[in-house]
C-alpha cells in the first residue's frame, strides 16, 4: 500500500532512508497517511507544514496479501456501489483489515503455521 509519511526536518535529512522513515513512524517519530487521508489533512484543514519533509512510500515489501475486497462483494450482499469511488473502497479494505487483525490474524497466526509445518525458532540459551 502507498503512504505518505510526514518526518520532521530537524531530526531527518530530506534524503532519509525510506527504511528510517517507516522506522521512525513505528517509534511515533513520523507520521503516516493514506493518500485520501493526507488530501482530507491538506484539503480541510489549515495545512501549512514546514517543520516535515514529505515522502510516498510504497511499504509493501516483505508483506504478502491476506484477502482483497471489491465492489461485486458488496453488491452479493446487497449495496449499490454504483457511486463509490476507490478511495472508498481502500478505507474499507483499510477497515476490514483492521478489524481481522484485531479480532482473528493474531489467534489464526500459530494454528495455521502449525498446520503448515512452519518450523519454530530454536531458543538461544545465554552463555554465563
Amino acid at each position: 500500500m502507498i503512504y505518505i509519511y510526514l518526518f520532521p526536518v530537524e531530526k531527518f535529512e530530506r534524503s532519509a532512508y525510506n527504511e528510517t522513515i517507516i522506522r521512525a513512524w513505528k517509534d511515533g517519530e513520523a507520521e503516516r497517511y493514506t493518500l485520501e487521508d493526507f488530501a482530507e489533512l491538506i484539503n480541510d484543514e489549515d495545512f501549512c507544514d514546514t517543520a516535515n519533509w514529505v515522502r510516498v512510500i510504497d511499504d509493501d515489501s516483505g508483506f504478502f496479501k491476506i484477502t482483497s475486497v471489491h465492489r461485486n462483494d458488496l453488491e452479493s450482499i446487497g449495496y449499490d456501489t454504483s457511486r463509490v469511488g476507490d478511495a472508498t473502497m481502500e478505507r474499507l479494505a483499510s477497515k476490514l483489515a483492521d478489524d481481522y487483525c484485531e479480532q482473528l490474524f493474531w489467534s489464526s497466526l500459530p494454528i495455521l503455521a502449525d498446520y503448515l509445518e512452519i518450523p519454530q525458532r530454536e531458543e538461544v540459551e545465554e552463555a554465563c
